[in-house]
């Protein structure tokens, strides 16, 4: 009989964001071995993208009649589906809302061997006297102690796990990356000719499109285009700041893409810039980019200098300087072999060490470990 696996989360696994790639990719790629998957979520960023719901997902309801992050769950809900599923492994995701935080306490009490993932990191996530305190008012130290088993998509989630939890987390941590599937993101079969740079993300304020666009007017004498996909408020900001800086004519927005148009994009760019600020627990983008052989200019920030290694699949810079990335960028678009080798680079350690493959083979480790657990 297949291990029943049940995915817990906030957001329906149908809306846009990191987390909901994750699991969706999870739960395929879970099926595809032979495991029965669950996933229970809310309705919350259903409203991003509507596809159709598969068999298998499991909607939970809000206290209040209207959907939103920080209106809870009903906890009456979370024990109704889990207690009917009855799933041989309960895996929460994201440590800082309530679905998947109640559903580890329900798992428990029910006897499910349970894991939970974190896929984010704050501000100061190694400050650990900061953390342990402000953890007292946060409902995560209290139902993380539910967790058997704890993933962190990086050592930087891993560091800020223990400056929550400190010597109250009696479960066991690994580490285990996010994953890409290496066969529907692939390498272009020619290099492009054009001089495309790319930058995909939220158009939120740590995400450093700001940063990049001040870089762009310190290029000069060669031709280019930035592409930025993706939306958020930034969006006017970065606008206005390329028509003061006089180059708003390199820059097009592009705003949120159907997934197979942004994995062309990734084919069709020479470089993929990722200038994160700050709180970069992971950097999928810079994972995608590296799958179809792109390198990458990303900041030392977060789980970025986890994914990217310096002048071998990509560069890293300081974040904000604006002067590193223009130096980077500059770099790349003049030195081909260079970019060429770090690109093919990429595409081989994403291959050994982030397809999908490798990375479910350590999540179902995990599985097992719980399963030889009581209690």
């Amino acid at each position: 009989m297949s291990l029943h696996v049940c995915l817990v989360m906030e957001w329906h696994p149908n809306s846009v964001g990191g987390v909901q790639s994750h699991v969706r990719g999870l739960a395929l790629w879970l099926s595809r071995r032979g495991f029965r998957v669950s996933v229970v979520s809310r309705r919350v960023g259903l409203t991003d993208l509507r596809l159709q719901e598969s068999e298998g997902y499991y909607v939970v309801n809000s206290l209040l009649p209207f959907e939103a992050i920080f209106v809870p769950p009903d906890p009456r809900d979370i024990e109704d589906v889990i207690s009917k599923l009855k799933p041989d492994v309960v895996h929460s995701h994201h440590i800082f809302t309530l679905t998947p935080l109640l559903a580890l306490k329900v798992a428990s009490d029910l006897g499910i061997p349970r894991v939970a993932t974190n896929h984010t990191i704050f501000l100061a996530h190694d400050f650990r006297m900061f953390w342990s305190i402000a953890s007292l008012i946060l409902p995560t130290r209290y139902y993380l102690q539910y967790a058997q088993a704890i993933i962190s998509v990086s050592r930087a989630a891993d560091t800020f796990v223990e400056s929550i939890m400190g010597s109250d987390l009696r479960a066991r941590r690994f580490i285990v990356p996010n994953a890409v599937d290496t066969l529907r993101i692939r390498p272009p079969e020619r290099e492009p000719e054009d001089n495309i740079i790319l930058f995909v993300g939220r158009l939120v304020y740590r995400k450093g499109l700001h940063v990049l666009v001040k870089a762009l007017q310190r290029i000069k004498g060669r031709d280019f285009k930035l592409y930025v996909v993706g939306g958020g408020y930034m969006e006017i900001p970065a606008r206005m700041l390329a028509k003061a800086y006089g180059v708003e004519d390199k820059v097009e927005f592009l705003g949120v893409v159907p997934e197979d148009v942004k994995i062309e994009l990734y084919r069709r760019a020479k470089i993929v810039v990722v200038p994160s600020i700050l709180n970069e627990s992971f950097g999928i983008v810079a994972l995608e980019a590296m799958a179809a052989g792109r390198p990458v200019i990303a900041s030392r920030v977060g789980g970025l200098e986890d994914v990217v290694v310096n002048g071998e699949t990509g560069i890293l810079v300081e974040p904000g300087s604006e002067e590193q990335l223009a130096e980077a960028i500059e770099l790349l678009l003049d030195d081909e072999p260079y970019r060429r080798r770090l690109g093919a680079n990429a595409r081989r350690v994403v291959e050994e060490r982030y397809s999908w493959d490798v990375v479910l083979d350590r999540i179902v480790d995990v599985y097992n470990y719980t399963l030889t657990l009581k209690g």
